[in-house]
């Protein structure tokens, strides 16, 4: 099926930094991936004519290129180009000598590395010395380097971001199997960048607590994160929640999409899960987590599991794959190639989620429907629970 380029959502806008009248500066986060890691080096700019001779003299003369070191700064004269090498000395890597040393490591020891952020600075001033802006460059993965923008409200700057940028664009809902409640949870970040479904285990009903609660936590406190430190991955995403939940009573399940680069990374504690599609064939599909059967593995109070229990992977993506999204609510009632039949039959990334979701309700409140869940117990029928879906397709941003 080819999608309907036309989403429900507006497509977000590259990143500006504006001049304003106030003295404060403001700040604008880019995040792009790299294939040296622990190296940057930007990118010589384009001048007028007449400094183009004047800008090769001065290459010239910078043969021998500066290491610029961590938490240091340097000023440069934005009408004196130069091209500098930019050495983020991470001490934690120095023993990381290749990827696959680092690709072995588990989830947990690969974040340890990058807990302590190593950060590079360069002023950039005007022929008479006034600060126009900041860059700040800060490793925070072995592939990606996160690039901030401090710029003084008297100068206008311009980011313009020459990587591939993605963005989910479509649709997500949960409703719950009684009207006015619902223990499900979910979030679509306002970049468009990363997507999270969670559900409450229903059991903390049964000694007064709304099982909801601890899941819209959750989904609320990395809905923040990912506003404010958008490159973290789902782990470190998943694991500041965890502790910060820690006085919330109640526990979840979680699955949490990130998109960086060209890849999308996923993270996920239990049975909520997702699926990959590409050219109207399942591409990838996401392993629940379950100690037995209804007993998912979930985060929270009186569990045994951590954030590092869970499974997390990265998936190279390309424009127009389908990401499906949710909880156990909307897996249980819907089998992987009924996901693909309704893909072939919509025009729209819209009609497609309004299918899934309208098929999921139905078969979970049918009595004689055919299920995966009813396929695992040897019965027949759905099961009537909280359903919450999403929907997506990789758009390019254009830029």
């Amino acid at each position: 099926m080819s999608i309907n380029q036309n989403g429900i959502y507006l497509q977000p806008q590259q990143n500006i930094v504006s001049a304003s009248n106030g003295m404060n500066t403001t700040t604008t986060t880019t995040t792009t991936q790299v294939t040296i890691p622990t190296q940057l080096t930007p990118s010589i700019s384009s001048l007028s004519q007449q400094y183009q001779q004047y800008q090769l003299q001065q290459l010239q003369q910078q043969q021998q290129q500066q290491n610029i070191q961590p938490n240091q700064q340097q000023t440069i004269n934005i009408e004196s180009p130069i091209n500098c090498n930019l050495k983020l000395n991470n001490q934690n890597l120095e023993k990381i000598t290749t990827f696959e040393q680092f690709q072995q490591l588990d989830v947990v020891q690969q974040s340890q590395l990058f807990y302590q952020l190593h950060e590079s600075f360069l002023n950039l001033s005007s022929h008479d010395g006034k600060q126009i802006g900041r860059l700040k460059i800060k490793q925070t993965s072995i592939d990606v380097i996160n690039l901030e923008i401090e710029s003084n409200p008297n100068y206008e700057i311009i980011v313009q971001n020459n990587t591939k940028k993605f963005y989910f664009k479509g649709m997500i809902n949960s409703i719950g199997k009684q009207q006015g409640i619902c223990e499900d949870s979910h979030f679509l970040s306002k970049d468009f960048t990363t997507i999270g479904v969670a559900d409450g285990v229903g059991s903390w009903r049964s000694v007064g607590i709304d099982p909801g609660e601890y899941s819209r936590f959750l989904m609320s406190y990395i809905y923040g994160q990912s506003l404010t430190t958008p490159y973290l991955k789902p782990y470190e995403l998943i694991e500041s929640a965890y502790r910060e939940s820690v006085n919330i009573p109640g526990s979840s399940t979680i699955c949490i999409l990130k998109i960086i680069g060209s890849k999308v990374y996923s993270g996920l504690v239990g049975d909520s899960s997702f699926i990959q599609i590409r050219k109207d064939q399942i591409y990838f599909r996401s392993n629940e987590q379950t100690h037995k059967p209804n007993f998912p593995y979930q985060l929270g109070q009186n569990s045994v599991d951590k954030p590092s229990s869970g499974v997390y992977m990265e998936h190279p993506i390309q424009e127009n794959d389908i990401f499906v999204i949710g909880t156990d609510g909307f897996f249980d009632n819907i089998f992987d190639q009924e996901i693909v039949k309704a893909i072939k039959e919509v025009n729209s990334i819209e009609s497609f989620f309004k299918c899934l979701m309208e098929l999921a309700k139905s078969k979970s409140q049918d009595p004689e429907a055919q299920t995966p869940i009813g396929q695992r117990n040897g019965k027949i029928g759905g099961k009537n629970d909280d359903i919450t879906v999403g929907c997506f397709v990789i758009s390019k941003l254009n830029k």
